[in-house]
């Protein structure tokens, strides 16, 4: 899956920059804490701004549900953690919530409110972090991949 995705990025005709631009907008889409709207985000950015689709589709589908959303949650969370200065583990209240839900008790959606926070902030946090450092990894190196493959195809032709 991720061969075929690459040869298609190889066979854009835009010229190399807006490639890359496009595959590291979408990486920085694929990172960020807005689980289940990353394809959206991805096709309004390459209408709004006439990006190559299949560039920016590449990027952001990094981040798939079969193989990578979960470590990419957990990294993001672990991350975000390290940086509030908070413990990686959920606190013993989140996970009393969890074992004994009262589910028909409105002060119990209000502890889940509550104690949600100490797992949505440091993964929000994380995540966009994650997602300006990979989005910035990522341009130089499909760049110069790009050009690379560019180069060697301009040799054989």
């Amino acid at each position: 899956m991720f061969r075929a995705t690459f040869r298609r990025l190889l066979a854009i005709d835009d010229p190399p920059e807006r490639t890359a631009l496009a595959f590291s907008i979408g990486v920085f889409i694929a990172f960020s804490p807005f689980l289940g709207l990353h394809t959206i985000a991805a096709t309004l950015v390459a209408f709004l701004f006439r990006f190559n689709k299949i560039a920016i589709y590449a990027g952001t589908f990094l981040n798939n549900p079969f193989l990578t959303l979960v470590p990419i949650i957990v990294a993001s969370y672990a991350l975000g953690a390290l940086m509030l200065g908070r413990p990686l583990s959920i606190p013993p209240e989140g996970v009393e919530l969890i074992k004994n839900p009262h589910l028909l008790s409105s002060d119990y959606y209000n502890q889940v409110f509550v104690q949600s926070w100490y797992v949505v902030a440091p993964f929000a946090l994380g995540a966009t972090l994650l997602s300006v450092i990979c989005s910035v990894l990522a341009y130089p190196l499909t760049l110069w991949l790009l050009r690379k493959h560019r180069k060697r195809r301009e040799k054989s032709a």
